[in-house]
């Protein structure tokens, strides 16, 4: 696999007359000039140009998330389906390969509640919700469970 590297310039070069030197710094790798080019100009600190092969790479070869790729890129979310769709890259679905009994499980057997399953699994409540009720599991009641009282030898 080719690799494409972006090293330091050696300790005591300048970039311009008058600048201090640049110290070590570390090397950026990409698997492509382009993806190179746009890491190094989102470390200088500007906007990455939006080009559809660029959006595509960092979405499914880096697996950021559309949201991680409009904060790098600088535009809505919307904006990056729309460059992965002209791409013909399908989106990912959160949780996309989750397995209806580990949620099933977690809720059951280890007693976490929707909000902490959601958390667990990348997806919403409301996709948990909708596997359990799939799956015919009963919810229980909202809210803290309720406390047992104090034995009254304690």
């Amino acid at each position: 696999m080719v690799c494409y590297l972006a090293e330091a310039r050696p300790a005591g070069t300048s970039l311009a007359p008058g600048m201090p030197s640049v110290a070590d710094a570390p090397l950026a790798a990409a698997r492509s000039p382009e993806v190179l080019a746009g890491m190094l100009t989102a470390a200088a600190g500007r906007p990455v140009p939006l080009r559809p092969a660029a959006v595509a790479v960092a979405y499914c070869d880096r697996l950021m998330t559309v949201q991680q790729c409009a904060a790098m890129f600088g535009v809505s979310r919307t904006t990056i389906a729309k460059f992965l769709a002209a791409e013909g890259v399908p989106l990912r679905r959160p949780g996309g390969d989750l397995d209806d009994q580990t949620v099933v499980s977690a809720y059951r057997d280890e007693r976490l509640s929707l909000h902490d399953c959601a958390a667990r699994f990348g997806i919403s409540q409301r996709r948990v919700a909708a596997v359990l009720e799939r799956q015919g599991v009963p919810r229980r009641p909202v809210g803290r469970p309720p406390q047992r009282a104090a034995s009254p030898g304690t």
